[in-house]
């Protein structure tokens, strides 16, 4: 996918969002279903244009984010959906925003631009941490804890660009999704007694983790398979 494909799929998948979202406040559990029906047909048209190489790379990702959804929404309750359910565009989702970050943060202007773009968004989500902890009623301590880790990454991670861009599309799509009520944090998490801000303010660090542990899960999977014909290069 060249700089125009790259736009023009990351335009797309704005508008899909900006849309979709705003549609599913009034759905029942069969129309979201349907809603969710449309988010895995462009993702699989999004995926086709792809390399063999992304496709895996995608879908590794998509398989990781529903059971980490799974884990944290359906069973801890950290956070809950609309209708206390798994939305069928939420895997979906993470695959296409996945794919919108990779796309994005691989735009020649950007990373002429990297070292700025890292360091403004960086000194963004240190302001907004702030505030979290500022902010009425209880302190965004998991805001805190993911700005931490946020930080880590930044620092010593390989691929800062893609995540300060993950973390500026993140952020931006949490605002969205819980000023809508599609979604809404717990005050406090279970279990942990850690407050939570809706949304945290360092949540942006979940996609910058989830690369990371993607790209050695399908490391780990081009070295098992290295030795099966055909198989390697697929993967």
């Amino acid at each position: 996918m060249n700089v125009r494909g790259s736009l023009v799929y990351a335009l797309a998948f704005a508008f899909f969002v900006a849309v979709a979202l705003p549609l599913d406040r009034e759905t029942s559990a069969v129309e979201q279903s349907v809603l969710g029906l449309t988010a895995w047909v462009f993702l699989f048209i999004a995926l086709w244009l792809q390399s063999p190489a992304v496709r895996v790379q995608v879908a590794v990702l998509v398989v990781l984010a529903t059971f980490l959804e799974i884990v944290g929404s359906i069973a801890w309750g950290a956070y809950r959906y609309r209708l206390e359910n798994l939305p069928l565009y939420v895997p979906a989702g993470h695959g296409l925003f996945y794919l919108a970050a990779l796309r994005v943060a691989s735009l020649p202007l950007l990373e002429r631009h990297a070292r700025r773009i890292v360091i403004a968004v960086t000194v963004g989500a240190t302001f907004w941490m702030v505030y979290g902890l500022a902010r009425p009623p209880l302190p965004d301590l998991l805001g805190f804890v993911t700005w931490a880790i946020f930080l880590r990454f930044i620092v010593r991670g390989r691929f800062p660009l893609l995540y300060a861009v993950s973390f500026a599309m993140t952020t931006a799509l949490e605002l969205y999704g819980t000023g809508l009520g599609i979604w809404r944090w717990a005050p406090v998490l279970p279990g942990l007694m850690l407050p939570a801000g809706n949304p945290p303010t360092g949540i942006g660090a979940g996609y910058a983790a989830m690369d990371a542990l993607t790209r050695r899960i399908v490391g780990r999977l081009r070295t098992r398979r290295a030795d099966v014909p055909g198989l390697a290069e697929a993967v």
